[in-house]
């Protein structure tokens, strides 16, 4: 088992910790994923995730529960979750998702993977990223030098990488379309922070 940078884990914890605290922390549309779910008929139902945080999510559907209904959703690159009809929309509906906190801070380190992945250029599909939250990014130096390393740990403000590349502590790199600098080395690689997102990126 590959051993995780102290500072890294402490900035994801905190991470985790917002995120799950934020019924709508991400913006509709950031991330759409296909399902089904069952409902208290006993009928499986498919569907479409277009709108999802740690605490809730949007569903698209031709059929709409009742409101307080409880369901179990199951979504290939999420696996199962469990919660309650909490509103109703024009093409589906709003479920809020009930579990510890345990498996909602495992959901939103799921929904950091899969919102970054294109971004970083992620190689692996989207279900080898939620079983081994690993996958083969491109990096690019400030020399112009180019390699292609193995993620091993994501988060929403850094990245660590398996890599037998040199680098240098403090040095600037791009992955994929995210710029950041070298801020760890490790046993087996490098930690890479994220440069803060201006607000046209934010936007883009």
């Amino acid at each position: 088992m590959i051993a995780q940078p102290e500072k890294l884990d402490k900035r994801r914890t905190r991470i985790v910790a917002r995120l799950a605290a934020e019924n709508r922390h991400f913006a509709r549309g950031e991330l759409t994923l296909s399902g089904r779910f069952l409902a208290e008929n006993g009928w499986e139902y498919p569907c479409e995730i277009n709108d999802i945080s740690p605490g809730g999510l949007s569903l698209q559907s031709d059929f709409q529960p009742p409101l307080e209904q409880d369901i179990i959703l199951m979504a290939e690159e999420l696996g199962r979750i469990q919660g309650k009809v909490s509103r109703l929309t024009d093409d589906g509906f709003v479920l809020l998702i009930k579990s510890t906190t345990r498996k909602r801070d495992q959901l939103a380190n799921q929904l950091t993977w899969l919102m970054n992945a294109e971004r970083l250029g992620l190689e692996d599909d989207r279900a080898d990223v939620r079983t081994q939250h690993q996958g083969m990014v491109h990096l690019e130096m400030k020399d112009g030098t180019r390699f292609v390393a193995n993620a091993i740990d994501i988060s929403i403000s850094g990245l660590a990488v398996e890599s037998t590349e040199h680098v240098t502590l403090g040095e600037p790199v791009k992955v994929g379309k995210l710029c950041g600098t070298i801020s760890r080395r490790l046993a087996s690689g490098f930690a890479i922070q994220f440069d803060p997102p201006t607000p046209n990126a934010e936007n883009a």
